[in-house]
């Protein structure tokens, strides 16, 4: 395994989980956060790029290009499911609608007229997707040339403006707010799981994995070794972006104060150093950066509910509902995407963070249904009270009882304990049901 063959794995898993639209959410942390940066930081990539690389090497481990192995010790449909979920999650739902709705944050709105924000998101939308669409019906190797161009482009143009911020910072780092100030590494752990990648995870892992095989390794160890050596270089290059980046937002709330939007403060960012000319460049790129996210995204999960219908749902079509379902949503606009996601993804995320647990702990759980079960149960029930709660939905005398009694339930992590502990209840009722049938013998 030499790094010639190591290096082009590890930054292909760096462009899988890369996208323009992971750039909104660390200068909003950064901002947030203020003086507790760092803890917060570290959260953030813990989940953010910690966890879908363990997704990644989950995969390896079980080596299966189906999502659904990672759950099937449960039951076949609550492994389905949770793939299905994952997928409209990744897809149609949240991400594909905030490629339009970043690019257009970022590159188009700070152009228009004030008032004219709506219909210029509609019919920017409208060209996006139809776009999107297109290309994606229409594979041609432009996307990829694309994705190949832009990607070291936004990196290089990224790398300028943190320079800028790094040698001349716009002020200095204010008290934290909100939940920042008591908790910031859980508060922050928790905004990464904004990204969606832990979600992709499960989707991206067959096809990394068919490419270390296609580098000749076939063997186990040598394959799980592979993809923790390519999941390091990708970690470091996703980690040192993202706390650029939230230091950038943290130094300059003192020039522009509290901006909730990611796009729009980025772009204001971009114009304090580089003026009109860096915001049109890093607008154009993010452009590019967006639309093949969005082409990839949209290939993907049309191929995959191909693939689940057995071919009955036909590809083209399945690509034309998805691009026309993520137009409608990313009218809502960035800031509404974002909103109406996070109780989905603090449900989800959870239980996915729970799956890759157990499957990285599969050479001593062995894939152990009563473990599996007693885990993901728990986990998924107190996952379903932690999305209930981060949408506003308040059940007042159950939420009184478990933030007394539950640690960590009155700041979203409630699935914790009932995830670990179901972990050892469920080894535990294996021990002593193995020595009672060693006994009977």
């Amino acid at each position: 395994m030499s790094l010639a063959k190591i290096l082009p794995i590890g930054l292909m898993l760096f462009s899988f989980f890369f996208g323009a639209g992971n750039l909104i959410f660390p200068p909003v942390l950064g901002q947030m956060s203020g003086e507790n940066l760092t803890i917060a930081a570290f959260g953030f990539c813990l989940s953010g790029v910690g966890f879908p690389l363990l997704g990644i090497l989950a995969m390896a481990i079980i080596r299966s290009n189906n999502p659904d192995d990672m759950a099937r010790p449960v039951s076949t449909l609550y492994a389905r499911t949770v793939s299905i979920l994952c997928a409209l999650t990744i897809g149609p739902f949240f991400a594909i609608p905030r490629t339009a709705a970043v690019s257009f944050d970022t590159g188009i709105l700070p152009l228009l007229p004030d008032g004219s924000g709506t219909i210029g998101l509609a019919v920017y939308s409208l060209f996006f997707f139809g776009l999107s669409y297109f290309l994606s019906v229409n594979p041609s190797k432009i996307v990829d040339n694309i994705g190949k161009i832009m990607s070291p482009l936004l990196l290089i143009c990224l790398g300028i403006l943190i320079f800028f911020v790094i040698t001349n910072p716009m002020g200095d780092l204010q008290p934290a707010n909100s939940v920042y100030k008591t908790a910031p590494f859980f508060k922050g752990f928790q905004d990464g799981y904004n990204t969606m990648d832990l979600l992709c995870s499960m989707l991206y892992g067959a096809v990394i994995i068919k490419s270390i095989e296609n580098t000749g390794i076939k063997e186990q160890k040598q394959l799980t070794n592979m993809c923790i050596y390519a999941g390091i270089i990708a970690a470091i290059c996703l980690a040192l972006i993202y706390g650029a980046l939230a230091y950038a937002g943290a130094v300059s709330t003192a020039a522009f104060g509290i901006v909730s939007n990611g796009g729009q403060l980025l772009n204001m960012i971009s114009v304090h150093y580089m003026g009109f000319p860096g915001q049109m460049v890093l607008a154009l790129i993010i452009f590019f950066a967006c639309i093949t996210t969005s082409i990839g995204l949209t290939t993907s999960i049309s191929g995959y509910f191909h693939e689940l219908s057995g071919g009955q749902l036909q590809y083209q079509r399945l690509c034309l509902y998805i691009s026309l379902f993520s137009l409608v949503v990313s009218n809502f606009g960035l800031n509404n995407i974002i909103k109406f996601s996070i109780p989905v993804i603090c449900m989800l995320y959870p239980i996915v963070i729970a799956i890759v647990l157990l499957n990285v702990g599969h050479g001593f759980l062995k894939g152990d249904k009563v473990i599996f079960r007693v885990c993901l149960t728990l986990t998924t029930i107190f996952a379903i009270f932690d999305g209930l709660r981060a949408g506003g939905f308040h059940l007042q005398a159950l939420d009184a009882l478990l933030v007394e009694y539950l640690p960590l339930f009155d700041i979203g992590f409630g699935w914790v304990l009932p995830c670990f502990g179901g972990m050892l209840l469920g080894y535990l009722y294996r021990l002593i049901f193995t020595s009672k049938v060693k006994n009977n013998e």
